[in-house]
């Protein structure tokens, strides 16, 4: 009778928390061909990849992994990461993570605190309010602007901060608009950040994505990495969001409690999906140029239809997806539900109003824009 009451405890309480009722986008694309409500581009597995994995296995490799993740892995994260400017975390202070999801739980639990507050912009993507609302943590919003591709401004982050915040959640690019900051912008979130002693988690898990614009991320700024949290997904675009592989690069002061959470709650991950990441950045090198040209084209074509039907197409640089303010938002949800499509909802980032589509390889955004109005 006590484990029923608990139980029924537990549930109401799980209720009653706004923040775990977050509804999430699907992390990987559904069996079904009209999911377009995904953060990454769908590819399935290269053979190399599966191959190694099976290769891997046939060896023995059946035990636990290492709980930050295979030597070889971590190493060539680190090197990725150099490859794109990032600087300061070497492989020693990387952590593979079962997914984007698990990155943000364990860099917003274990930088926060029990009880510590966090400033958050009050644009972004469900998965961090549900990690938030999993302890008590104090929550500073900051506001953003749809005509900013809903990033909020480096002023409000100065007020956050000198409002006595010191740990800060930020997205370059949004995962609502795919928008970024410009390296100017970086480079003064970064001045801040050692002015105020702040500490920063920044999700850079689009930052492939983007063309036409420089992207520069905050963990390319010199003498920051001891302040500075990153979290992504590992090699987009080659399959591996079916296997659940992103990342924590982090000062090893801040590495070892999260690692040590890693451990309290999944021990480490499965372990055929590193062995098949191993492969990752030969496939990577061959097919992310092309996956970029294609979704471009695709998503500067679906703008511009998209604006003649008279939505708001909301700032971004990240070619995989398109986020859409639609003339009636209410009309343009009902006609893609009743197509059969599957797409994110601006509002549970907090976006009313806001439809966000992905670009994918077989062009599925033209056939749902036909159901806007």
């Amino acid at each position: 009778m006590a484990t029923s009451c608990n139980a029924q405890n537990l549930a109401r309480r799980h209720q009653a928390n706004k923040l775990l009722r977050a509804q999430l986008p699907h992390p990987m694309s559904s069996d079904i061909a009209l999911d377009l409500s995904i953060d990454q581009p769908p590819s399935f597995l290269d053979y190399e990849m599966v191959e190694n994995a099976r290769q891997a296995l046939e060896a023995g490799q059946t035990h636990y992994v290492d709980v930050p993740g295979i030597a070889p892995l971590r190493e060539a994260l680190a090197a990725h990461l150099i490859e794109t400017g990032v600087t300061g975390y070497s492989a020693s202070e990387l952590l593979v993570s079962a997914g984007i999801q698990e990155a943000r739980f364990l860099a917003l639990q274990m930088m926060a605190g029990p009880g510590g507050e966090v400033a958050v912009p009050d644009v972004v993507h469900p998965g961090v309010l549900k990690a938030i609302g999993v302890r008590s943590l104090k929550v500073r919003s900051l506001p953003t602007a749809r005509e900013r591709g809903c990033l909020p401004a480096v002023a409000a982050l100065r007020q956050a901060l000198q409002g006595g915040v010191r740990l800060v959640y930020l997205e370059s690019p949004s995962r609502l608009t795919g928008a970024i900051y410009s390296p100017e912008e970086v480079q003064e979130i970064g001045q801040l950040v050692r002015e105020y002693g702040a500490r920063v988690i920044w999700d850079q898990g689009l930052a492939p994505w983007i063309t036409g614009r420089q992207y520069f991320s905050l963990g390319s700024v010199a003498d920051l990495a001891d302040r500075v949290v990153l979290i992504g997904e590992a090699w987009p675009g080659t399959g591996l969001d079916s296997l659940m592989v992103g990342y924590v690069a982090a000062h090893e002061e801040w590495l070892a409690p999260i690692r040590s959470q890693k451990q309290i709650m999944s021990i480490c991950n499965s372990t055929p999906s590193p062995y098949a990441a191993l492969k990752s950045p030969v496939v990577y090198q061959a097919l992310h140029a092309a996956q970029v040209a294609l979704l471009g084209a695709i998503r500067e074509r679906a703008a511009a239809v998209a604006g003649q039907l008279g939505a708001e197409v909301l700032d971004g640089g990240s070619v995989n997806l398109l986020a859409l303010a639609p003339a009636d938002a209410a009309v343009a949800k009902s006609g893609l539900d009743a197509a059969g499509f599957r797409f994110a909802d601006g509002a549970d980032f907090g976006a009313p109003g806001v439809v966000r589509l992905a670009i994918t390889p077989d062009n599925a955004v033209a056939r749902a824009l036909c159901h806007l109005a």
